[in-house]
């Protein structure tokens, strides 16, 4: 009887095993063959899910975007009660806080600079910077909505701040990921929040 494979699945093994690799050796090492070696897969099982790298490094980076979202899903489903304290904790879902995002972080960093120079992944960067944008315009929609903060604010203008507070804390958290540091980005994202009200 012919193994049945469950195509999805050995699609994620093949983007974590990409991620590992990257988070090791940098992303121009996640060539196929040590992807492979890595995920215990022949190079040619490898190019049967992903006939080419690009379509191997884009689906690593949409992986992640599927993570994160469905982590940002579980959070709000969880959350009540306080509006402003609930969108800090969405917020800071996309914080390298631990493992797990440490690793999203990494390696979504490293395929944002190779897409200023690659142009196979450059338009799915820009859309997911169109799509940060946007989550962080409707967290701030919502605290209006909410009363938590003044209707007055200009949304477009503090979306942008907090995005950039996001990014610069994301890459302060990559070069320097100690204890203090992820208390003190979980208080600069509050206190951010705190002065729209």
């Amino acid at each position: 009887m012919p193994k049945i494979v469950d195509e999805r699945a050995r699609k994620e093994l093949i983007a974590e095993a990409v991620w590992a690799v990257a988070t090791e050796e940098g992303l121009p090492a996640a060539t196929m063959r040590a992807v492979a070696a890595r995920c215990g897969l022949s190079v040619g099982a490898i190019q049967h899910s992903f006939p080419s790298q690009a379509g191997l490094q884009r689906f690593a980076m949409e992986l992640i975007v599927e993570r994160v979202t469905a982590r940002i899903a579980c959070a709000a489903q969880a959350e009540s009660g306080d509006s402003l304290e609930a969108v800090a904790r969405l917020l800071e879902q996309l914080l390298p806080l631990d493992g797990e995002r440490m690793t999203e972080a990494r390696v979504w960093s490293m395929f944002s600079t190779m897409a200023l120079t690659d142009e196979s992944l450059r338009a799915y960067a820009e859309e997911m910077q169109r799509t940060m944008e946007g989550f962080c315009r409707d967290c701030l929609a919502h605290l209006v909505a909410a009363g938590s903060i003044g209707k007055g604010a200009d949304l477009l203008r503090e979306a942008s701040a907090l995005q950039a507070l996001l990014d610069g804390l994301t890459l302060h958290l990559l070069l320097d990921p100690g204890r203090s540091q992820s208390r003190d980005a979980v208080e600069a994202l509050r206190s951010f929040l705190t002065r729209l009200q």
